[in-house]
């Protein structure tokens, strides 16, 4: 099993996640972030008035987490990447991992049900 991890332009979320429904994605994970470092401030949540549109403008970054099987993971970052690709400094990254177990928490399956 693969994970995907991809950061991406919130405004792309939508038309990503259907598309990754359309491929067979067994299930997509969204999740609001707040980056730092990469040149994003640490202090991002102090209140500054001078600047409110300059700091918010850079948590427009969503990450989408995908867990799928090994051989579905080509074709699911290919969608990713057609649907988010801009060729903008903001289009982000994504990485994948090795997922070496999966465990159902209602009933304890074990594996990759499902997948």
């Amino acid at each position: 099993m693969k994970e995907i991890k991809a950061y991406i332009q919130r405004s792309r979320v939508n038309r990503t996640v259907r598309k990754l429904q359309e491929a067979g994605a067994p299930g997509v994970t969204i999740v609001e972030i707040h980056p730092v470092g990469y040149g994003y401030e640490p202090n991002y949540f102090e209140i500054d008035f001078e600047d409110v549109f300059k700091r918010y403008k850079y948590m427009a970054i969503v990450k989408l987490e995908v867990v799928c099987a090994d051989r579905d993971l080509e074709r699911l970052m290919q969608v990713i990447l057609s649907q988010c690709q801009t060729g903008d400094k903001g289009d982000r990254m994504i990485f994948v991992s090795e997922v070496f177990n999966a465990i159902r928490i209602r009933d304890g399956a074990i594996g990759e049900p499902g997948l």
